[in-house]
């Protein structure tokens, strides 16, 4: 039985806590100790009553008590991020300039723009969908005011999200993966992903064929759905008919990959900081569900 109001600064820990998955990163996101986080889960649960984690091997999961309070937390701190912004920054005009790959374009971009527009509706977003050596480019050159990567090696400014694992995908046609030489999907060079697809195939002593090479994830995509071969990718953005093949493919395991943002001034306008936030929060979300879908597969 819920004994008192649900304060925002408890909702704000918990919500962080689940999208990074650990104590750890939220008590240093909220600029606290682990243990001044663990204080504030307990106080959580005295106030609802009820038992919001339960142990899983060195880690945790939410109990069903915990997934519906983690629904209700991110409207109630979504409609009060609301409030003050429209208190304080709807008479904001002007424009941001973000960049970022095709794979966030479908998957995180409608939610962070409907998000950033309903805080902040006198701003214009101009988006920029490319390669990630290009949009860092453009970010030095001042053309762009926020970009959203992939990266095997973190710049020492960037925002670290998370990391996400390297997959093989095709389509549900599972034979493909055991066609010898293997048949590949290939973004042009350079590409981490392609790199670490290659290092490993190499590493296993898999002979390979290149089926396609493209500039575009979009037609990668569309030869995996046709069933032409295999690609390398992160589930991020994955359409529908490809999927990401399981251990039981007998493809060589890949990597984790770092997604992070880079913003090109140290001191942002209050809307860059608004619409930095706004994708932290959005991918972050991806990302958790991603690292737990893989530790399923």
């Amino acid at each position: 039985m819920i004994t008192d109001l649900l304060e925002m600064d408890l909702l704000r820990t918990f919500v962080l806590a689940v999208d990074l998955d650990s104590f750890a990163r939220a008590a240093d996101q909220v600029a606290r100790s682990q243990s001044a986080v663990s204080l504030q889960m307990q106080r959580l649960e005295e106030i609802t009553g009820q038992q919001l984690f339960i142990r899983q091997g060195r880690g945790w999961q939410l109990t069903p008590a915990g997934e519906i309070l983690l629904g209700y937390a991110r409207q109630l701190l979504d409609v009060n991020q609301q409030a003050i912004n429209a208190l304080t920054a709807t008479h904001i005009a002007g424009k941001v300039k973000l960049g970022l790959p095709a794979d966030f374009a479908e998957s995180g971009l409608p939610v962070v723009l409907a998000r950033f527009a309903a805080v902040h509706p006198h701003m214009e977003v101009e988006v920029t969908i490319d390669r990630q050596a290009v949009l860092q480019q453009q970010l030095q050159r001042g053309k762009l005011d926020v970009v959203l990567s992939f990266g095997k090696d973190i710049p020492d400014d960037a925002i670290l999200i998370g990391h996400v694992p390297i997959r093989w995908i095709g389509n549900t046609q599972k034979h493909i993966a055991q066609l010898r030489p293997l048949p590949l999907l290939l973004f042009e060079a350079p590409c981490l992903f392609r790199s670490a697809g290659l290092a490993a195939l190499e590493k296993a002593k898999r002979t390979w064929r290149p089926a396609l090479t493209s500039s575009s994830v979009a037609g990668m995509w569309a030869a995996a759905q046709a069933g032409l071969g295999i690609t390398i990718r992160t589930e991020m953005g994955l359409p529908a008919g490809c999927v990401a093949l399981t251990k039981t493919s007998g493809l060589p395991a890949l990597p984790d990959v770092a997604v992070f943002m880079l913003i090109r001034k140290k001191t942002p306008s209050p809307a860059v900081k608004r619409l930095t936030d706004i994708l932290f929060e959005t991918i972050t979300a991806q990302v958790n569900e991603l690292r737990k879908r893989a530790k399923k597969k």
